[in-house]
């Protein structure tokens, strides 16, 4: 999972060639390890430093704990928790009269 926030990144006015440059390999690298973390089972959320500013942090940690609890809720319903079954001989017996 991705929390992205394009409007964070400003290329600056000075040598934009090569922070135009610099930033389309982050992004390619960022790209690659991100599937590559996917690819090994990994459920991943990134967050800018930006979406942690006072006026945004409430909005993007509700933000991570939905993709949270969604990727918590996706893997048991893959992998459901078995229920405890007794066998018939491990019942408890009412007491008899």
């Amino acid at each position: 999972m991705k929390i992205e926030n394009s409007a964070c990144c400003k290329i600056p006015n000075t040598n934009r060639e090569f922070w135009v440059a610099k930033i389309r390999r982050n992004q390619e690298r960022d790209q690659e390890n991100y599937y590559a973390l996917q690819e090994n089972g990994w459920q991943v959320i990134v967050v800018w430093e930006c979406q942690l500013k006072p006026a945004v942090i409430e909005h993007t940690m509700r933000e991570v704990e939905v993709m949270l609890n969604n990727n918590l809720l996706s893997f048991y319903k893959r992998n459901p928790i078995p229920y405890p079954t007794m066998e018939d001989d491990q019942l408890p017996m009412a007491a008899e009269d």
